[in-house]
């Protein structure tokens, strides 16, 4: 299937694999880094091992396969289709076009539109060759940390063994993950910011540890933070629940 090179439906697909990788990512996490510092917790959660074991495995393995859909580039929504889609269009990011969007419908200008539109940054494909870069290098982290596991563990059974398959995952790090799932929400909120507001697409940092999300409750929007949150809670609601309440 050919790509699609609308950069409005690329960036779309952006913001839906970068969140549901962010929350399969934190979710599995959130539950690991909970039981790690809480006994009863882990109690509780020994009464249903299996379905907590089940259930953090697939959400690693749905992390995973959505990594490959974004940074592979064989699909019609990938990051290189995204970038291509910028360079071949860049007027959709032009002055006219971002007063369209200002105007949300009005039929007049607002007061303050022609000063915010002589602030706004323009992209050039000079913007488009250091968003490359980026791309670039957490390309070869996922070629490195996931790709293996991915095509020859998950989505082909073509490695067998626990000593194989651990070898496989050994190739990546537990920060691997944090840094690819953050990276993709970085980058959707700096397209996003250009395409909506005129702003120069610049990879914002943002907190990326589960430890430190996961001590501060602050409410985040940013959709890895906001699956931590939700997580806490649950496995706070759990932790609180009398002991033996799973069992029949």
């Amino acid at each position: 299937m050919k790509p699609d090179y609308s950069f409005e439906n690329q960036l779309k697909s952006l913001e839906h694999e970068a969140n549901v990788i962010a929350n399969y990512t934190y979710a599995e996490m959130t539950i690991q880094h909970a039981a790690s510092q809480s006994k009863k917790l882990l109690d509780h959660l020994n009464e249903t091992p299996t379905f907590w074991i089940s259930c953090t495995a697939a959400l690693q393995s749905a992390a995973y396969i959505a990594l490959g859909r974004v940074f592979d580039q064989k699909s019609p929504y990938n990051l290189e289709a995204l970038m291509i889609s910028m360079e071949r269009d860049l007027t959709i990011f032009g002055r006219d076009a971002l007063a369209h969007r200002k105007r949300n419908g009005a039929t007049s200008d607002p007061a303050w539109l022609d000063a915010y539109l002589s602030a706004a940054h323009y992209p050039t494909k000079a913007d488009v060759a250091r968003l490359r870069r980026n791309i670039e290098k957490y390309r070869c982290v996922y070629e490195r940390a996931i790709m293996p596991v991915r095509h020859q563990y998950l989505a082909h059974r073509q490695a067998h063994g626990n000593t194989k398959v651990q070898a496989l995952f050994a190739r990546g790090k537990v920060a691997d993950l944090w840094r690819l799932s953050t990276f993709l929400v970085r980058l959707h909120s700096a397209l996003w910011g250009l395409l909506h507001n005129g702003r120069k697409p610049l990879l914002t940092p943002v907190r990326f540890s589960v430890n430190r999300i996961y001590a501060d409750s602050s409410r985040n929007s940013r959709p890895h933070e906001q699956i931590v949150r939700e997580t806490r809670a649950l496995m706070k609601a759990l932790e609180q629940l009398p002991k033996s309440s799973f069992r029949s």
